[in-house]
């Protein structure tokens, strides 16, 4: 795994891409807000497959509106993070893009492996069949012809 990032097709949602003013946009934001750490604009552009100086772009004007702020480490390069945790969920709900990096990440696994447990513990109860209700319109669509029940029967105990 390493730092070898892979670059896939993402599509966005139609409505989403309206909300943010363009394609770009929302997928920048979209990787940015799963991210665990800060990424550079070189990092989103190999992630999304999109050239880099569209995504400095879209990088510039996002941390000039506010909804960025930047880091520099020791190297020369930016490192852009979300400024707003409401921001962050939205996309987390509509534009999830998660990078192979943050992905196999201890936080994140973390997270994944507390979802598991609470799946573990959800028990869904499906009440018993009761009939078809006479209300339903049409129900006769519903019902099989006892021939077919019993070619059913038959199948599931050959299985």
């Amino acid at each position: 795994m390493g730092n070898v990032l892979y670059a896939m097709k993402f599509n966005v949602d139609p409505a989403v891409e309206q909300l943010f003013g363009s394609e770009t946009r929302a997928k920048v934001l979209g990787v940015l807000a799963s991210s665990v750490e800060p990424k550079t604009g070189y990092e989103i552009s190999k992630t999304l497959d999109i050239n880099p100086s569209k995504v400095y772009d879209v990088l510039k004007r996002l941390e000039n509106s506010g909804f960025l702020n930047a880091v520099r480490e020791r190297s020369r390069f930016k490192r852009y993070f979300l400024a707003d945790e409401d921001l962050r969920r939205l996309l987390l709900k509509r534009v999830r893009i998660a990078v192979e990096k943050d992905w196999f990440s201890p936080e994140m696994e973390r997270d994944r492996e507390k979802a598991f447990e609470l799946a573990r513990k959800l028990v869904v109860r499906v009440p018993k069949a009761t009939g078809i209700p006479k209300s339903i319109p049409n129900r006769q669509e519903f019902i099989r012809p006892p021939g077919k029940d019993r070619a059913l029967a038959r199948i599931a105990a050959t299985r």
